[in-house]
């Protein structure tokens, strides 16, 4: 059996698995809520916040070689990797996952970037891969976003007057970052996000509606959750933030994207001022972390050796 295909076969039990598990946390919960409301809300809000684990790619995609580290946070330890040349002159560039998967799923860009010249750190969120963590959420991912920014000054990556040449983020991954530059103090020259949501209420709403939920079960749910993230889901809204990002931006969206809404972008676009919006066609949502042709995008934000039509006819621009 090929590698894809053990990997595929893992992904498929993996997602049987969560669905059986699913189902009997949904029938624990409702039944829950009939006998102990307040635990079945914990109950809830702790299923929300715990990822699932997604089998990554293996590290034989790699050709350049990691060099392991680690940042600390006020919530534990952040494992991240660097790669590519460790001269402080080298220009650095930070690659932030999604939910649910890990710093593998950067593995074809990372080698692209290093080819460039470019030191690359990547990292595994809190509560993903190497990170430990007993809940996530948007708060304790943009921690452990903005620890990795401050051990990369530690080790040399990065200075003072030498922030990141870019940072590129996916989906809430994408959220976690702009939350760690707008208040955590990661600076980097220019931001590449896609497709990321700007409200949890976007994620929490659906697993509610999964769970079977009423709306006055779900209200109480929303309340734990913001007790074990110690702030109100409104206040992540991203577009009042974006407002005052001064650096240049790039924001990219597939059309077909059926886990994050399009709007979600248009918004974070329409507010920040500095931000190239481009919607693409066909790619989903976890595509636009793998996808070539996102990757000359890419490059052609942060690296002038990068084609000057990899955006694509001004025409894929957002209205």
């Amino acid at each position: 059996m090929t590698t894809s295909a053990r990997v595929a076969r893992i992904n498929k039990s993996t997602n049987v698995r969560s669905i059986i598990e699913l189902l009997l946390q949904r029938s624990l919960i409702r039944a829950g809520f009939r006998l102990a409301p307040g635990w079945a809300a914990d109950r809830a809000a702790g299923l929300f916040l715990r990822p699932w684990r997604r089998p990554g790619p293996g590290r034989s995609r790699y050709v350049s070689r990691e060099t392991p580290f680690a940042a600390e946070s006020a919530l534990g330890p952040v494992a991240a990797w660097s790669f590519g040349p460790t001269a402080r002159t080298a220009p650095a560039i930070l690659l932030v996952h999604g939910w649910e998967d890990d710093h593998l799923s950067w593995a074809p860009l990372i080698d692209r970037l290093v080819q460039r010249g470019y030191r690359v750190l990547a990292l595994d969120l809190p509560g993903h891969g190497r990170s430990p963590a007993d809940i996530t959420g948007i708060p304790i991912l943009a921690a452990g976003v903005a620890a990795v920014g401050r051990e990369a000054e530690t080790i040399g990556a990065v200075s003072a007057d030498r922030p990141f040449k870019a940072v590129i983020a996916h989906s809430l991954g994408g959220t976690a970052t702009l939350i760690a530059a707008t208040e955590l103090g990661l600076r980097a020259e220019r931001y590449a996000i896609l497709a990321a949501p700007n409200h949890p209420r976007l994620f929490a709403g659906a697993m509610m509606q999964m769970l079977g939920l009423s709306r006055q079960q779900t209200a109480t749910v929303f309340t734990a959750i913001e007790r074990l993230i110690g702030r109100t889901m409104d206040s992540l809204y991203l577009p009042p933030k974006l407002r005052q990002l001064a650096v240049p931006g790039l924001i990219l969206h597939s059309r077909e994207d059926r886990t994050v809404p399009l709007q979600h972008s248009q918004e974070n676009a329409a507010a920040w001022r500095r931000a190239e919006f481009r919607i693409l066609d066909g790619l989903g949502h976890r595509r636009l972390m793998t996808d070539e042709a996102v990757h000359s995008m890419l490059l052609h934000f942060i690296d002038s050796m990068a084609p000057v039509d990899a955006y694509g006819p001004k025409s894929d621009a957002a209205d």
